[in-house]
């Protein structure tokens, strides 16, 4: 039986269930219905189909027939092959950057405002959304959750040094292969943490 009320305090429907999933104390490939939820954050059932629209569109649960859903297959192929689908839109979003642009990004304060920087350059309303959606729930994530974030924010800066105009889209290109893979590594070891945490608890 879920019990996320326990676990999480405070929080919107949306984001204990996004959490929820993305640390695994949500296992993927769980079966679930409104009902379950709902009784388990101890609220209505008309915010817990709200936050399940959205989910949906995140890529973190599965509709199934009724009223049930099933959370997703977050193993770590797929998560690599997120951040690996931001950067393959992020690389397209540069291709196209004006030369003024890059002086934009590089005086950017943070990783969360590059990325939106880069995003408002993509012309594509479904390859903005998706971009977005991957930045805002899974690479916010990452960022909010790592224990120690010097291994991000140097593959970060090193990804910043590449973005030099003329560009040159092969250091480009290699500048982002490594950035995503520390990243989706750091959601990976999150994950494996907080499932090691609960088999102690449980057992």
């Amino acid at each position: 039986m879920l019990e996320l009320r326990k676990k999480y305090k405070s929080g919107s429907a949306l984001e204990i269930l996004q959490d929820a999933i993305l640390t695994g104390d949500v296992p993927e490939n769980t079966t679930l219905t409104q009902n379950d939820i709902a009784q388990s954050l101890e609220i209505s059932r008309m915010p817990v189909r709200e936050a399940l629209i959205v989910l949906e569109h995140q890529g973190l649960i599965e509709r199934l027939p009724g009223q049930h859903v099933k959370t997703a297959s977050l193993n770590d192929e797929y998560l690599r092959s997120i951040f690996a689908d931001m950067s393959a839109l992020e690389i397209e979003a540069v291709k196209v950057l004006p030369r003024e642009k890059f002086c934009e990004l590089s005086s950017c304060r943070g990783q969360m405002d590059f990325h939106r920087t880069l995003r408002k350059n993509i012309n594509a309303p479904f390859r903005r959304k998706m971009l977005e959606t991957i930045t805002e729930i899974y690479l916010s994530f990452v960022l909010g959750r790592c224990d120690d974030s010097g291994k991000i924010d140097a593959v970060f800066v090193n990804l910043l040094g590449t973005m030099t105009t003329p560009k040159d889209i092969d250091v480009i290109r290699a500048g982002y292969a490594v950035y995503s893979e520390v990243l989706a590594n750091e959601l990976i070891r999150i994950r494996r943490r907080q499932k090691a945490h609960a088999e102690l608890e449980a057992g």
